[in-house]
């Protein structure tokens, strides 16, 4: 292959020889030929270690497809929004309760991971006020014989409930800042989730900071999942106009005349292209765009996650919840007269999840002063 008839990449310092790239032999002659600023002929995509996956991006749809949603990042066209903080207990934020329950849900400080476990339970109270507590760990579950209420190594401080197999919840599908419903199918020994999504999807390794339990009935979020259905849908049938096989992905040669040449404000060829290259895109790689569609959808738009704050010696009253609240992250610890009640819900361990206008509170089996009337335990 001479000089003169040989594929460069963009930048012109490397040459295709059919079979593998390398560096463009130096020239004395006429400068060496430059592609046309729309061809980008990496062979199966050719970066190793991008910046986001530190793995190889090659021709499968959903690996190319992420390192796409990357590109479209670092170009500006998706404003990608850090999710909505999930309800925490932080040291410096929270009043700590004057005691617990046997029952009660509690973070246990190790000292040993330097660092606070949830999952731990109260499985006993001590004659000398300290208490019994099980901390759950990758081999077994240890018991701590004798710990205090506090924030410092080996102490214990309240937790929100835990999540649970079956459990339905709204996940930020692949921390894009979108959320799904879906059901838990399964919690990883790391205490990760494997998430079984309402469209068919699944994701593995989800962490807590990405799963909100919700009423996924209400009128709220119900409204919410409808519209952002009907927008997903509108681009999916976009994409569509493009797989006339319906294989379910387009060519990143197509994506691109989309990015370049369409809408109120394309981008420019070289933008494009440059980033596609950084990134290890070639134009004849597939992308699944069912997953691109929905990255694009929702972060401007995203529903608005109601807090959830646990709530003991609980009752209602004219239509408003009334106990003693941990961690509020407006009123912090102490009692608390809730707006009016929007809907009360009870899971399968008869935990009630009482939403109101602004907050979700969360009221154990155990943590009624008086019991609603539709209470399980009534029955």
């Amino acid at each position: 292959m001479s000089m003169a008839d040989g594929t460069y990449s963009p930048d012109g310092k490397f040459m295709w020889t059919g079979t593998e790239w390398i560096p463009a032999p130096p020239t004395d002659s006429a400068p060496q030929k430059q592609p046309h600023e729309t061809t980008l002929n990496l062979q199966d995509s050719v970066m190793s270690g991008d910046i986001v996956h530190n793995t190889v991006v090659n021709n499968d749809a959903s690996t190319v497809t992420s390192a796409v949603i990357e590109a479209l990042k670092q170009l500006g066209v998706l404003d990608l929004k850090s999710p909505p903080p999930a309800p925490a207990l932080h040291v410096e934020d929270i009043e700590l309760p004057p005691s617990f329950q046997i029952g009660d849900h509690v973070e246990y400080h190790s000292p040993t991971n330097a660092r606070w476990l949830n999952r731990c339970t109260v499985v006993a109270i001590n004659p000398d006020g300290t208490y019994r507590v099980e901390v759950p760990k990758n081999t077994a579950v240890e018991t701590k014989p004798a710990v205090v209420i506090g924030t410092s190594p080996g102490t214990i401080r309240p937790a929100k409930p835990p999540l649970s197999s079956g459990d339905k919840v709204l996940v930020d599908w692949k921390n894009y800042g979108t959320f799904y419903p879906g059901k838990i199918s399964k919690e990883n020994e790391d205490h990760t989730f494997l998430i079984l999504f309402d469209d068919g999807d699944v994701e593995d390794q989800v962490e807590w900071g990405r799963i909100c339990r919700m009423n996924i009935d209400s009128n709220e979020v119900q409204d919410f999942l409808q519209q952002q259905s009907s927008e997903l849908d509108e681009l999916i049938q976009a994409f569509e106009t493009f797989d006339s096989e319906k294989t379910g992905t387009i060519s990143a040669r197509n994506y691109y005349d989309i990015l370049t040449q369409m809408g109120d404000a394309p981008l420019s060829e070289n933008e494009v292209l440059e980033e596609f290259s950084s990134l290890g895109i070639s134009m004849d790689a597939e992308i699944n765009y069912h997953e691109l569609a929905k990255s694009l959808v929702g972060p401007e738009g995203a529903l608005q996650i109601k807090p959830e704050v646990v709530i003991r010696d609980a009752e209602i009253q004219d239509g408003r919840l009334c106990g003693h609240a941990y961690a509020h992250p407006k009123l912090g610890e102490g009692p608390i007269r809730s707006s009016s009640i929007a809907s009360i819900t009870f899971d399968e361990r008869a935990t009630a999840h009482v939403e109101t206008k602004n907050t979700v509170y969360a009221v154990g089996p155990t943590g009624w002063k008086v019991k609603p009337e539709n209470h399980p335990f009534n029955n």
